[in-house]
């Protein structure tokens, strides 16, 4: 048996829940997305290079749902290696959060390491206690999503240092602008926007 290579250390690793961030485009456009309105990975990992410390690993963590990665999966799974994201393809019981298991099982690797961590997802009630070790040990954290659907649990972490950014409005991660109805600052409000 052939021994995995050693894979280089991150200073900041971004873990992303597809399938809640594809969730939350869902209800804001009200519909399954078409391709304008999902993520681009390839800028969301420009945007996690250019804001946290680096090197930056982007991991994705999917359930396939068996021994085989369905054929319809395979144009995302390469999608996102293009971007740079590495894929963790998962499974397990019906009865299994095969994802969320994942990301706290990373997260909890994460904390034996000197790195930071970016989490793409809402879902504060199953990540914000396994966030609050890294903030206790001074780590960088954040959680990326859409303002409007981060969990309490989250918002309550803020105080010790989680940072709440917008996939949309901090990361600029999408082709065109999303329906959404959310509150402006005036003083970042930009009439040309709405024009």
């Amino acid at each position: 048996m052939t021994a995995m290579p050693a894979r280089a250390a991150a200073g900041t690793y971004v873990l992303i829940d597809a399938e809640n961030i594809d969730w939350a485009v869902s209800h804001i456009v009200g519909r399954k997305p078409e391709q304008q309105d999902r993520v681009q990975f390839d800028k969301l990992v420009a945007y996690c290079e250019q804001k946290f410390t680096g090197p930056v690993r982007c991991l994705v963590a999917l359930n396939v749902k068996g021994e085989v990665i369905p054929d319809s999966m395979l144009g995302f799974i390469k999608a996102l290696r293009a971007a740079g994201c590495e894929v963790v393809p998962l499974y397990g019981r019906n009865d299994q959060k095969v994802v969320d298991i994942a990301i706290l099982k990373l997260l909890a690797a994460i904390l034996e390491r000197n790195a930071g961590v970016v989490l793409a997802s809402h879902d504060g009630g199953d990540f914000a206690v396994a966030l609050r070790p890294l903030l206790d040990a001074g780590r960088t954290v954040a959680v990326l999503g859409f303002r409007e659907y981060f969990s309490q649990k989250f918002r309550d972490l803020a105080g010790l240092g989680l940072q709440m950014l917008d996939l949309e409005l901090d990361a600029k991660v999408f082709a065109r602008r999303l329906p959404r109805l959310n509150p402006i600052k005036i003083d970042d409000f930009d009439p040309n926007s709405f024009l």
